[in-house]
C-alpha cells in the first residue's frame, strides 16, 4: 500500500503510529502525489510549520477544493457559510478574532467555571455508579464538554445530542476535500446537518441581538459591527468553531485516556491511589494519543525542510501525532508513562494558533478523571477491539462500553 493510501486508510486511523514512525525515519518530507500535498512528520519540522505563520499560512484554500459530485448551489452555500475563523486566518485578522474570545478562557474564567463543571461531572458519575455497566463515551466523555460549551455559549444544553451530531458531521465534512469515496447521499446528509446547525445558531444570534444575556454568544454579538469587532458571518463562524472545539477534543481526551488506563492497569491503580497525578497523566494522554493527528498549512515562500524544499503556495500536512512520538524529542516515545516530562508536546498546537480552549479542556479532563476514578468501582472493557472513528485528522473512539467489576 502506498503512503498516501495508507495515511487515510481505516487501519492507519485505528493505529497511525507505525506509519508515522516509518515516515519520520524514511521520508520526513514526503509529497503525496495524488493530492499534491507535502507531509512533514518530525517534531522539529512540525513545530516550525506551526510556529512560523509568516511562512506557513493558515489560509490554506482547502475550502476551494470542490468535490466533483457537489452541485453548484450546495457548493456556493457551503462557501458562504464557512466564513472566517481563528483557525483559517493569519494576523491581523486572526489576532482580532482571538482577542475577542480569549477572555472567556483566562485562568480567572476557568476558576469561575470549575464549580459548575464539577457539578455536571458529579451528576454524570452519580448515574454511572448506580449501574452495572456504562459507556465512557456516551455517559461521560460526550455530555460533559457538550453541556459546558452549550452553557458557555448560552444555548440549550437539552439539545446536547443535536450539538454532538452537528459537531461530528461538521468534522466529517472536512473529508470532502480528499475522500472520493464519499457518496452523494452521505454528502447530502452532512450538508443538511450543517444547514440545521446554522439555522439554529442564526436564530440564537438574532435573539441575542434583541435580548442580550451574560453568555458568550451575547458577548460576540455585542461587538458585531463595531470597529475591530466581528462581521455577522464571523459571529456565526466563531460560534460554530467554539461548539466543535469545545467538545470534540475533550470528548476524545476523556475517552482515549480511559482506554489507555484500561490498557495500562498499573497506571490506573496509581491514579486511583494518587489523584494528584491526574494532570500529568492528561498531558501524557495528549502527547501519546492526542485527538489532533494532523493540521494543514500553505507555504507563503519556498521553504527548506528536512533536506528538501517545499515550493511557495503548496499545501503542507503537519503530522502532529507523529511529532509527539518523535524519539528525538521524547525518549522512548511509544511507552505510555504518566510520570513523563511532557513539556513541548504539540497536541494543542504551537505559536499564535495554540488552542485558546486548552485551559478548559484540561480543566474538564482533570475533573472528569477525578470523579470517574475516585468514585467508581473497578471496571473492565467489554469489547476487546477499540471502536475508533474513521476520521484521520481528529482521532477518537465512537464507543467504549465497560462493565463494573463487583
Amino acid at each position: 500500500m502506498d503512503i498516501c493510501t495508507a495515511l487515510f486508510s481505516p487501519e492507519s486511523v485505528h493505529d497511525p503510529f507505525p506509519l508515522f514512525a516509518r515516515l519520520r525515519s524514511e521520508a520526513p518530507l514526503h509529497r503525496l502525489e495524488r493530492y499534491g500535498w507535502w507531509v512533514v512528520s518530525r517534531y522539529e519540522d512540525v513545530a516550525v510549520v506551526l510556529k512560523r505563520h509568516d511562512l506557513f499560512s493558515s489560509q490554506t484554500g482547502l475550502e476551494l477544493m470542490r468535490p466533483p459530485h457537489l452541485d453548484d448551489q450546495t457548493w456556493q452555500e457551503l462557501a458562504i457559510l464557512r466564513g472566517r475563523s481563528m483557525i483559517n486566518t493569519d494576523p491581523p485578522v486572526h489576532s482580532r478574532l482571538r482577542r475577542l474570545v480569549s477572555a472567556a478562557f483566562t485562568p480567572r474564567a476557568m476558576t469561575d467555571l470549575e464549580a459548575r463543571i464539577q457539578q455536571i461531572a458529579r451528576a454524570l458519575v452519580d448515574d454511572i455508579v448506580a449501574r452495572d455497566g456504562f459507556d465512557v463515551v456516551d455517559d461521560l466523555a460526550v455530555p460533559l464538554p457538550v453541556t459546558v460549551i452549550a452553557e458557555m455559549l448560552g444555548i440549550d444544553p437539552a439539545r446536547g445530542a443535536d450539538f454532538k451530531r452537528w459537531s461530528d458531521d461538521l468534522v466529517e465534512l472536512g473529508r470532502l476535500t480528499r475522500d472520493q469515496q464519499m457518496t452523494p447521499e452521505e454528502t447530502r446528509r452532512l450538508v443538511q446537518s450543517r444547514r440545521e446547525l446554522v439555522a439554529y445558531l442564526e436564530a440564537a444570534i438574532a435573539d441575542r441581538r434583541e435580548h442580550p444575556r451574560g453568555d458568550l454568544l451575547s458577548a460576540l454579538t455585542r461587538v458585531e459591527g463595531e470597529d475591530s469587532g466581528l462581521t455577522a458571518l464571523e459571529v456565526l463562524g466563531m460560534a460554530v468553531l467554539l461548539l466543535i472545539a469545545g467538545n470534540e477534543t475533550t470528548t476524545n481526551l476523556i475517552a482515549t485516556g480511559t482506554h489507555l488506563l484500561l490498557d495500562h492497569p498499573g497506571a490506573l491503580a496509581q491514579l486511583r491511589a494518587e489523584p494528584a497525578l491526574i494532570p500529568n497523566f492528561i498531558e501524557e494522554v495528549l502527547r501519546y494519543a492526542g485527538p489532533v493527528m494532523m493540521l494543514f498549512r500553505r507555504t507563503t515562500a519556498d521553504v527548506p525542510v528536512s533536506g528538501g524544499t517545499i515550493p511557495r503556495g503548496e499545501l503542507v500536512l503537519a503530522l502532529v501525532g507523529a511529532a509527539n512520538r518523535d524519539p528525538a524529542q521524547f525518549p522512548e516515545p511509544d511507552r505510555f508513562d504518566i510520570h513523563r516530562d511532557t513539556r513541548g508536546h504539540l497536541a494543542f498546537g504551537y505559536g499564535i494558533h495554540f488552542c485558546v480552549g486548552a485551559p478548559l479542556s484540561r480543566l474538564e479532563g482533570r475533573i472528569a478523571f477525578t470523579e470517574l476514578l475516585g468514585r467508581t468501582p473497578p471496571f473492565a472493557r467489554i469489547d476487546a477491539r477499540p471502536a475508533w472513528g474513521e476520521n484521520p485528522s481528529l482521532r477518537g473512539l465512537r464507543a467504549l462500553p465497560v462493565r463494573i467489576v463487583r
